[in-house]
């Protein structure tokens, strides 16, 4: 298992934010899974109803609705997805923070192969959101290339 000498403070950065989306994904999948219990998807959907905003804001009431409305299956499969990208990007994070290298490919591979998909919902529906999550993810990702371009120069090769 191959280890960098030191940790560059990008490189911890990178590792906090992918265990802050892991917590973010854990949760969401947690909520959604309570969602299966109808006495909680009704007190959610009462609450979104009371927000004063709601009611002038079509889109939110479409939500409220469609929470009682959803069928269970989809509402496992989103959970699963979301525990599965939590498990991920845990690992990823993990592995950054204890300098593995291979750590640092993952991260490559996993995010650059969802860059094509940002870049089509950006495409799709233009938000700042999403195009600030596009620029964060293709900084990260050139970020650790060159990272791992330098270290082969420096004649580090991943054992990992």
């Amino acid at each position: 298992m191959a280890r960098r000498d030191s940790r560059s403070p990008t490189l911890v950065l990178i590792a906090i934010f992918r265990l802050a989306k892991a917590l973010v994904l854990a949760a969401a999948c947690v909520g959604m899974l309570k969602l299966l219990e109808p006495e909680s998807a009704r007190r959610l959907q009462q609450w979104i109803t009371a927000l004063p905003f709601v009611e002038n804001h079509p889109g939110l009431d479409g939500v409220a609705r469609r929470i009682t409305e959803t069928s269970p299956g989809r509402i496992h499969f989103a959970a699963l997805l979301a525990a599965g990208y939590a498990a991920l990007f845990t690992v990823e994070g993990v592995g950054l923070i204890l300098g593995r290298v291979w750590a640092e490919y993952l991260v490559i591979v996993a995010t650059s192969s969802f860059v094509p998909f940002e870049i089509y919902e950006l495409a799709r529906r233009f938000t700042a959101v999403r195009l600030a999550a596009l620029i964060v993810n293709v900084a990260i990702v050139a970020y650790l290339v060159v990272r791992r371009v330098h270290a082969r120069g420096r004649g580090h090769h991943s054992r990992a």
